[in-house]
């Protein structure tokens, strides 16, 4: 059974990616992977409500007929913040951050007084006031929520409630399982290999000390090496075109999904690429703005044949926020 179990997994991972939808409401982006888990994230509000500080909050709500909440504040925290929201029950609408993050029952009260509440005020143990976030949109994306995980009409239920039992909502989605190939051996690249690659990607040349193309390269395992082209910089961001070499033979890198730019008229681009040796990792990360409040990432691993997604996250809204949000997850299991 258990074979059949993990056989199950990996045809579900041969499929293509299909990363959950993300909206935007108010003040407010939302977001749920493929595993069914949401997450709701502020924004600057585009019109100026006084805020004082910078703050965020984040809502996060797990999957299935018991999954929990967990709301985070994000700034420069300290004990003795006191969390209250205008419009809302004071009993249900205060509480004091011990650390950054509330959970279970404390979570679900915050969750129930935003609702109906209009901005999340901040003040300091003295009772200053420090910041405030606006709470627009809040409520349509704690529906959404409520809609992507099917409790629509359920006593679990944030805003779309009713009297159907939690027995009603569906389990959380498997992730896919994906077998992975452990980076081992050397990096090989020849010079005549080097060549080959800066002829075919068109992106001009930069040498190095050697008076040879320089290529960033790391070992996939398998007798693979993955070649990183450089292909241009911005201010912030840096491209790069990813091939496969195997016994001096270079081919174009292939995905399940396509990273950052390119894919569709032109070859695979990576932006920020960065590779872990330990875990086999492959990264791109393209930044919409210079101080990262907008942009996608993915997180890729190498199958012996090509990569595959096992994360992605994105926020499409330039408004300050940092805290992009998870859209796909997937278990690399190596072999």
């Amino acid at each position: 059974m258990r074979a059949m179990l993990i056989l199950a997994a990996l045809a579900l991972a041969q499929s293509a990616p299909q990363p959950g939808p993300m909206q935007t409401f108010g003040d407010w982006v939302v977001a749920c992977d493929n595993g069914k888990r949401c997450e709701m994230t502020s924004l600057l509000p585009e019109a100026d409500i006084g805020a004082e500080g910078d703050w965020q909050i984040s809502v996060v709500r797990e999957a299935g007929p018991t999954g929990l909440w967990s709301v985070e504040l994000m700034g420069e925290v300290k004990p003795g913040i006191r969390l209250s929201i205008a419009g809302s029950d004071a009993a249900s609408a205060s509480a004091v951050w011990r650390g950054t993050e509330f959970s279970g029952g404390q979570a679900l009260a915050i969750v129930r007084a935003m609702v109906n509440g209009r901005i999340a005020q901040l003040h300091d143990a003295r009772g200053t006031l420090i910041g405030r976030v606006s709470l627009t949109g809040s409520s349509a994306s704690l529906r959404f929520i409520d809609a992507q995980q099917g409790r629509a009409e359920t006593v679990t239920a944030a805003v779309a409630t009713g009297a159907r039992p939690a027995s009603a909502v569906p389990a959380a989605p498997a992730i896919p399982v994906i077998a992975s190939v452990r980076p081992r051996g050397a990096a090989v690249l020849s010079p005549a290999t080097l060549k080959q690659l800066w002829a075919e990607s068109d992106c001009g040349e930069n040498y190095d000390g050697d008076g040879l193309p320089s290529v960033e390269r790391h070992a996939l395992g398998d007798g693979a090496t993955l070649a990183l082209v450089p292909c241009g910089a911005g201010a912030y961001n840096y491209s790069s075109v990813p091939y496969v070499v195997r016994g001096g033979k270079a081919v174009l890198a292939e995905f399940d999904s396509p990273p950052g730019w390119g894919g569709d008229d032109g070859p695979p681009m990576l932006v920020n690429a960065g590779f872990d040796p330990t875990t086999g990792e492959l990264g791109s990360y393209a930044k919409g703005r210079g101080i990262g409040d907008c942009g996608s990432s993915e997180t890729y691993v190498w199958d012996g044949k090509r990569f595959r997604l096992v994360g992605a996250r994105a926020m499409g809204e330039c408004r300050g926020s940092t805290n992009w949000l998870t859209v796909w997850r997937a278990r690399a299991v190596p072999r």
